[in-house]
């Protein structure tokens, strides 16, 4: 099977994995990541053996994220708040690819600091007319973005502060725990992999359809790629995470503020 054919057919199966476990019992996706887990182990064409082992340790772990949210979901206190720290759960996700890394570790990395000088292009990340050090690019996207929402959030609301304070909580566990496991785990292995633009394309597709589990219908969890193709441009770009954790962390406190969180 030649290179091409290889890396369609294991983007396929990620991105198929990211849906079928949330829409499938249980029981087959611990079947199913033990079952990619022995194909990862045997089977010799590296491309295959990478990313059988990543969707293995996706699988794996969402097992693990689903026993861990109704831990948090039954603290007491403000539902908020109970939301907010039952993004910890994430933690699920990180094990199995924290020790597939160990195993396995790709040569390409951005489990990094990243830099804010490296250049971004408008409007298509990696070319187009308009270049920008990526410090400049996270400044005129917050500027953008905050104009874009300030008109849908309820500023008279007598409880704006106290939803200001869960915007951060939610966000400062949220952002680094998503970013590192899809920008850090998840897209150093695919890049590695199939290739950078294949596998920006199967983690960004993995990460939109993803948060159907949390709630939001099938279309808005392919609007969600596009984000994950924003935010995996700015940190293959920057060659880090710190970048495009605070541009993830700046959109939690808006979707926070703006009722699409809670």
């Amino acid at each position: 099977m030649n290179r091409d054919r290889s890396a369609y057919l294991m983007a396929c199966l990620f991105v198929g994995a990211v849906i079928g476990v949330q829409v499938l019992p249980l029981g087959y996706t611990a079947a199913g990541a033990a079952g990619l887990l022995l194909l990862s182990l045997f089977r010799p064409h590296a491309s295959y053996r990478g990313a059988a082992a990543a969707t293995a340790a996706y699988m794996a772990g969402y097992v693990i994220y689903t026993c861990l949210v109704p831990l948090f979901h039954a603290l007491p206190g403000d539902r908020e708040a109970v939301i907010s720290l039952s993004r910890l759960s994430l933690i699920g996700f990180l094990m199995p690819f924290y020790f597939a890394n160990r195993m396995d570790p790709p040569r390409v990395n951005y489990l990094k600091r990243g830099s804010f000088r490296e250049t971004i292009y408008f409007p298509f990340i990696f070319s187009g007319f308009l270049r920008d050090p990526i410090w400049r690019f996270l400044l005129i996207f917050t500027a953008v973005t905050l104009t874009a929402f300030v008109w849908v959030m309820d500023w008279k609301q007598e409880n704006l502060g106290r939803m200001l304070l869960y915007a951060l909580l939610f966000a400062v566990i949220n952002a680094p725990f998503e970013e590192v496991l899809w920008r850090g785990y998840v897209l150093s292995r695919f890049t590695d992999r199939l290739g950078e633009t294949r596998g920006l394309l199967a983690m960004a597709l993995g990460f939109g359809f993803y948060h159907y589990s949390l709630g939001f219908p099938w279309s808005i969890c392919a609007l969600f790629s596009f984000f994950g193709l924003l935010m995996g441009g700015v940190a293959v770009r920057s060659r880090g995470l710190l970048p495009v954790i605070l541009l993830h962390f700046w959109m939690n406190v808006l979707f926070v503020l703006g009722g699409i969180v809670f």
